[in-house]
């Protein structure tokens, strides 16, 4: 008996759905919705934003639901995540649960049955989110990095990403993701829940892979500043306070000093630039991650780096709040 025959023999997935979203994926959709399918889940919906690649078509090929969305409103995850749900409430007959899996990744076989479980036995936790792998780790150092930015300690958590499982009456009731963010609608949307007295849970098991394939530095400064506008929008619901305010101290000020200190006082200059390798230090010994000494040097380090970009994000998202002018999904691929 292979895994899906025995995954549907048992009835455990039959109240299950998932959501695929993707724009451009290629190869990579194929191989997402490949384990999809073997996970043995049937209710799968692919919703494409737009794609040139044929990526309706391939997912079409596989025999799944196809939602492909317009240009009436801009592209955002939310909207295709919030289009799949739709689809799968309005069209799958007591869906409980539903999983949302971005088509850059792939699912682990085991990770439905293992939520579900979880589900079961904690009957108040409304999301669960597992270890999500970069696939091709070892490529470059910004799929390290990225693997690394994926980590999140087993337990009761504040927030995780857009790969995750949720229940589905509650995704429904608390209106899902904010379509009118670009960025950072995942943990708008986890603190809603949590601000409802919802619980979010990290399972100590593997849920999957992502493949950044990000090969260049230009890929890793437009996902920065990508974060940075994410940390922006957050002023209007009331979270990551600390972060802006570092990114402002660290990308904005901390560079215009030392430039017109250099400028006018050398010798303070120095002791400004030390400044910098003390808080990566501070960082580095700040990490809980189960990685290597050498791994979390370089996290430190890029934590650190990335404040620029940032900063540029924290400045694009006030640009386009005071001029009014539309901001399209920032992609780095």
């Amino acid at each position: 008996m292979t895994k899906n025959d025995a995954v549907t023999e048992s009835g455990m997935l039959k109240n299950a759905g998932v959501v695929i979203i993707g724009r451009n994926e290629g190869q990579r959709l194929k191989a997402c919705i490949a384990s999809v399918l073997n996970s043995g889940v049937k209710h799968i919906v692919y919703v494409d934003s737009c794609s040139s690649d044929g990526s309706a078509e391939l997912a079409k090929s596989f025999k799944i639901d196809v939602v492909e969305l317009d240009q009436e409103f801009p592209l955002t995850a939310a909207r295709a995540r919030n289009a799949g749900f739709k689809f799968l409430n309005e069209t799958v007959d007591g869906l409980v649960y539903v999983h949302f899996i971005d088509g850059d990744c792939e699912l682990d076989e085991n990770w439905l049955e293992n939520a579900i479980r979880a589900f079961e036995v904690s009957t108040d936790v409304a999301v669960i989110c597992g270890r999500l792998r970069e696939k091709y780790r070892e490529l470059t150092l910004y799929n390290r990095l990225c693997d690394m930015a994926w980590y999140i300690k087993p337990g009761e958590i504040n927030s995780c990403g857009g790969i995750a499982t949720i229940r589905a009456d509650i995704f429904h009731k608390h209106n899902g993701f904010n379509t009118n963010l670009i960025a950072g609608e995942e943990p708008e949307f986890y603190h809603r829940l949590r601000k409802a007295g919802r619980k979010i849970m990290c399972l100590d098991a593997p849920m999957g892979f992502h493949d950044a394939a990000m090969m260049h530095y230009k890929a890793w400064w437009i996902r920065s500043v990508r974060t940075g506008f994410s940390y922006a929008n957050a002023v209007e619901w009331g979270r990551w306070a600390k972060e802006r305010k570092s990114l402002v101290i660290w990308g904005g000020l901390y560079p215009l000093i030392l430039i017109a200190s250099f400028l006018k006082y050398p010798l303070l200059a120095l002791f400004i630039l030390v400044l910098f390798p003390i808080q990566i230090l501070r960082i580095y010994q700040g990490l809980k991650m189960p990685y290597s000494p050498g791994d979390k040097f370089l996290y430190a380090t890029f934590c650190m780096i990335d404040k620029i970009p940032e900063f540029l994000g924290f400045l694009k998202y006030h640009y386009v709040k005071m001029s009014g002018s539309k901001q399209n999904i920032i992609e780095y691929k």
